[in-house]
């Protein structure tokens, strides 16, 4: 799944939340959290694989079942207790929901199936030749053009262009969160 597939999932669930079990609308800081969590696990396996070589496909210890997905819960925890409930939630929504994500984007399409990485370390892949970051993400993309030509993969893009066009309806709903200190941090940045 690319970064914006992600965000899009987590924003959907994590918009859903917060009017739910919180009974308002997402702020700021937890959206910009919400956003830096959904793309936390490929932040720290992609670069162990692609440019270290230390994984084979880039997941591992963030991606895994056993390790990561527990200690983003632990955190959300510890940001609830602070007194931050809402931070908490958009850590564990963001996180999760890019892992569940991947689960089931490997199980619609990844061949050889790569779902025992999910459970890192019972089930470790092996170091490989790192190809380098740039290098792998412009094979991904390559290879995601090649799979546009299957009727499976328009079906894929059609369902994630539906997506991104229905969150950014709910972003713009829900006030877009994190617009105005995405801005503020940005003029600061002059």
């Amino acid at each position: 799944m690319w970064p914006w597939g992600h965000l899009a999932v987590g924003y959907v669930a994590f918009s859903a939340f917060v009017r739910i079990g919180l009974d308002r609308r997402p702020t700021d800081r937890a959206a910009v959290v919400l956003a830096v969590a959904t793309q936390l696990p490929d932040l720290v396996d992609k670069p162990l694989a692609w440019q270290f070589g230390l994984l084979s496909n880039g997941i591992g210890a963030a991606h895994s079942l056993l390790v990561g997905v527990p200690a983003a819960l632990a955190v959300a925890v510890a940001l609830r207790r602070r007194g931050h409930p809402a931070l908490g939630l958009a850590v564990a929504v963001g996180y999760v929901s890019h892992v569940l994500g991947d689960i089931l984007f490997a199980v619609l399409f990844s061949r050889p199936p790569v779902l025992p990485s999910f459970l890192w370390p019972v089930y470790a892949t092996p170091a490989a030749p790192a190809p380098g970051l740039g290098a792998k993400t412009w094979q991904l993309l390559l290879d995601s053009r090649a799979l546009l030509g299957g009727g499976m993969g328009r079906t894929y893009f059609l369902i994630e262009a539906l997506l991104l066009c229905g969150t950014l309806a709910l972003w713009f709903a829900d006030g877009k969160p994190g617009w105005g200190l995405l801005r503020t941090f940005g003029r600061s940045k002059r």
